[in-house]
């Protein structure tokens, strides 16, 4: 099965990734690249091939000179294939090392759902769609240039091009983007939002490539060529032009790019990415030591590596087995402990499916094989890393349930908890769509015996106890185990009936991002987008009637008003029809040497965003220094 634990990474297609926008489309899709040759754009950052190794790399000696971190993108593209285009997905750098050479506007963290400036000095919504935003005039790209409003507004311009040329069903959040001056930039909603939204969609947008960073500067050649042509061309000249910019490795990592961010590109080689400090970025004196570096390895996996002291720091892979644990080095330190994915069964709930008669049309149908799964079961098998999933489904993080800190947290008690082997109301909502058992076996309503077909899954743990449960209940279980490519269009096409899914899990308001719940999720689980639930919130036997809930529809309103009311109901939505249910969730930190490096920043970004190991040092209030010996 691919990993969805980021669920931009599994869309099948370029069109998919049109469709959806850079920002709320795939960030990477391997292959499909047509390597086009566009010279680089000028600059000082130093590059090309070859291999920089051999400096400290792979030595287990940590020195004040340079910070080793472990490639992310080990197994994917290599150093000297990437480039950072943020609308060609294939082999892109935008995120490692682009997040560390490129800056942004503001950092929004998920976990907090909070922003906070970086190159913006403020911002304010001057109406209910206008957000107006003031940026620093500090920020230098690597050849000395001034950092204006324009090199933002283009990237921004491009992307609202390419996402109207796409065909998404949603119409964008912006409307217009302009540069008033080099220090001021005017946002143009298409309806009314509150600030934290209107800034997460905006200048803190924090999915995606474009998330990474302001790539495109204003007056680079074939930037402003290619962004002319969007802005002014005909429609065929648009459509030649986003199938350039979409296409087209520019500027690749290895032909000198610059950027504004704290680090520049110094060297590139098979196996690493040396970064130098940019000396006259503006918080360069968070930044004690010379070199940053990305290092790749055989494995994908950054525990061997980092025990050994081949690298100071991870972004992710962490917490370990419990019997790996004694292998990590004494200063063993994590970082993103906020962030979590989760792990749940995906029913097939047949909307719009032809061809594939899936028991799960039903929600009562998919509530009673979550009621027939015993949680407690599974419990025995973790290694450390899982955790179970204690609550509802709800469509809260794991995380911040159990800090029991947020308002949802006392909402939940009052939804329907699955997961307690509870056949006896398994039963009776069967029974309401006209099962029936004879002689210890399930009937379909129409006299066939009851059969499920799980796809993939056969190494997850609760996916086993699962099949047991219902096997013992009565219901006859199919395993079925595909490749990677069946998998995917098979639950395009809903031809299955429960899947294991994997969604990242990193803030209450990050789980409802329209592009995620209402395109992503609706177009494998194939759920109904306008359904009725019943009333009142915590009542499933509806005491108060119904209540007609269009999800997309819903998510605006929580977005436009800031009102709580709309996300409780949509986690009354989600509990009540089910097209998924949590049952696990894994922690997804980094890690980093603490006995020869300190990072403090802010706990929204150190255990709140993404990319916190680049954040840190950007930030006024952040650093990132070697402190040992």
């Amino acid at each position: 099965m691919p990993d969805s634990s980021d669920w931009r990474s599994d869309m099948s297609s370029r069109r998919s990734f049109l469709k959806m926008g850079t920002v709320g489309g795939a960030a990477l899709l391997a292959g499909c690249s047509n390597q086009n040759t566009t010279p680089a754009p000028g600059g000082g950052g130093g590059g090309g091939g070859g291999t920089a190794a051999g400096n400290e790399a792979g030595t287990g000696q940590s020195s004040g000179k340079r910070f080793r971190v472990f490639d992310p993108l080990t197994s994917g593209a290599t150093p000297t294939e990437r480039h950072f285009n943020p609308w060609n997905p294939s082999q892109t750098g935008c995120w490692h090392p682009g997040a560390a050479v490129f800056d942004r506007l503001a950092v929004y963290s998920p976990t907090k759902n909070e922003a906070y400036p970086l190159m913006a000095e403020s911002w304010k919504m001057s109406d209910e769609t206008t957000l107006e935003v003031t940026i620093s005039d500090k920020w230098t790209w690597h050849n000395g240039d001034q950092f204006v409003a324009q090199d933002w507004v283009m990237q921004q311009q491009i992307e609202l091009a390419i996402q109207a040329a796409g065909e998404g069903e949603s119409d964008p959040l912006v409307n217009s983007v302009e540069a008033v001056d080099d220090q001021h930039i005017r946002i143009k909603l298409n309806d009314p939002l509150s600030e934290i939204f209107a800034v997460q969609n905006t200048i803190g947008i924090y999915n995606g490539n474009l998330a990474r960073g302001v790539f495109t500067k204003h007056d680079d050649d074939q930037w402003s060529e290619w962004h002319d042509k969007l802005m002014n061309g005909s429609e065929d000249e648009k459509s030649t032009v986003i199938e350039e910019i979409t296409t087209t490795k520019y500027p690749k990592i290895t032909d000198n790019p610059i950027g504004h961010g704290p680090f520049q590109i110094s060297e590139v080689g098979d196996d690493i990415v040396v970064m130098t400090k940019y000396e006259d970025h503006p918080h360069s004196d968070n930044i004690n030591f010379e070199e940053f570096s990305l290092n790749l390895f055989s494995t994908n996996k950054p525990t061997q590596p980092y025990s050994t002291g081949q690298v100071d720091a991870a972004h992710k892979g962490f917490p370990v087995q419990d019997d790996l644990k004694k292998q990590l080095p004494k200063g063993h330190k994590l970082f993103r402990e906020g962030r979590s994915s989760n792990k749940l069964f995906a029913f097939n709930c047949g909307h719009n499916v032809e061809g594939y008669d899936t028991p799960f049309k039903s929600p009562n149908v998919r509530k009673a094989v979550a009621h027939v799964f015993n949680r407690q079961q599974v419990k025995s098998l973790l290694q450390g890393v899982n955790r179970m999933f204690e609550w509802a489904p709800c469509r809260v993080p794991g995380k911040v349930l159990k800090a029991g800190n947020h308002e949802s947290t006392e909402w939940v008690k009052d939804f329907t908890l699955y997961g307690q082997n509870n056949t006896e109301r398994a039963t009776e909502l069967l029974e309401q769509e006209g099962y029936s058992k004879e002689n210890g076996t399930w009937m379909t309503p129409d006299g066939k015996k009851f059969t499920l077909n799980i796809m993939n899954g056969a190494d997850r743990p609760d996916i086993s106890v699962l099949k047991r449960n219902l096997t013992e209940f009565g219901i006859e279980v199919r395993q079925q185990q595909v490749d990677d490519a069946t998998f995917d269009e098979r639950r395009m096409n809903g031809e299955y009936d429960i899947m294991p899914d994997g969604s990242s899990a990193n803030g209450v308001t990050a789980l409802w991002s329209i592009g995620l719940i209402a395109d992503w999720v609706q177009s494998i689980t194939h759920y109904k987008p306008e359904r009725e639930v019943p009333m009142p919130v915590g009542d499933p036997e509806g005491g108060s009637g119904t209540k007609t809930i269009n999800v997309e529809e819903h998510i605006k309103k929580w977005q436009q008003t800031g009102d709580s009311k709309y996300h409780k109901e949509l986690m009354w939505w989600w509990n009540q029809t089910l097209p998924e249910a949590e049952m696990m969730y894994q922690p997804d930190a980094g890690a980093y040497n603490s006995a020869n490096w300190e990072m403090d920043v802010r706990d929204g970004i150190l255990n709140g965003v993404d990319d916190a190991l680049y954040i840190a040092p950007k930030m006024k209030d952040g650093s990132l220094r070697y402190v040992g010996d």
